[in-house]
């Protein structure tokens, strides 16, 4: 398991868990088996973080990072969601972007 080492605030939690919700309805993946694993990921990630546990294992972190840059994309437009979601993404655009620097850190 992946111990993050970085505090996150009520708005970072609330960022990661929105963009947690964003990536399934994406269906970026390319096999049933591998949408599967990330959807039990993602709320795997989520409930964790909710309970501010940074005890993260290694695909929830791979899902976390994904969804965050998956929000990262659609607030560049280069991921077409419908008006709502980008909407709702715009809304998290400067903590989705400080967060996205903070786990690419983390991966190396």
């Amino acid at each position: 398991m992946k111990h993050i080492s970085y505090s996150f605030s009520n708005s970072d939690i609330e960022a990661i868990t929105f963009a947690l919700t964003v990536l399934p309805s994406l269906e970026l993946e390319e096999t049933e088996a591998q949408a599967a694993i990330n959807y039990q990921c993602c709320c795997s990630a989520g409930e964790k973080l909710l309970k501010h546990d940074t005890n993260i294992a290694p695909n929830e972190f791979r899902v976390i990072l994904a969804s965050l840059q998956a929000v990262q994309l659609i607030n560049q437009g280069e991921l077409e969601v419908d008006q709502e979601t980008k909407q709702k993404c715009s809304s998290y655009l400067f903590t989705v972007n400080k967060l996205v620097s903070v786990f690419n850190k983390q991966m190396s």
